[in-house]
């Protein structure tokens, strides 16, 4: 009778991991390959700074954003089950200086620059002059 027992909570706890399927490993743990990637990058009228990347998929995509000093403010990975990334970074916390935008597969790296200038407001002055 404990052999039967025994074997049917066997079959069950083997019918029960058969069912939940194969363990998926994380995205992050296994190596990819190297991708061929897109750039488009361009700052809105609102201030912000507009990515856009497509890729292929089955590698890894890198963006940063950073000041000439190497200080990183924006860091995003584009992983290999995504084929594009599109991201709006809202740049008026900014100080006013130079920084890089750098998107790379790992071995090739396309950098775009930006400056970023505090407009100061300019006062308008009206004559009237009556004869």
């Amino acid at each position: 009778m404990k052999s039967i027992l025994f074997s049917l909570l066997l079959a069950a706890a083997v019918s029960t991991l058969s069912a939940a399927g194969p363990i998926r490993q994380s995205k992050r743990d296994h190596p990819t390959k190297l991708v061929h990637f897109e750039v488009g990058a361009l700052i809105t009228g609102s201030g912000k700074l507009r990515v856009n990347v497509d890729k292929q998929l089955g590698g890894l995509v890198y963006i940063q954003l950073m000041d000439r000093t190497g200080r990183v403010f924006f860091n995003h990975t584009i992983y290999a089950d995504e084929e594009f990334a599109r991201l709006n970074l809202d740049l008026s916390r900014l100080s006013a200086k130079e920084y890089t935008l750098k998107v790379s597969n790992g071995l090739e790296m396309i950098t775009r620059d930006l400056k970023i200038d505090v407009v100061k407001p300019v006062e308008q002055t009206r004559s009237v002059t009556l004869l």
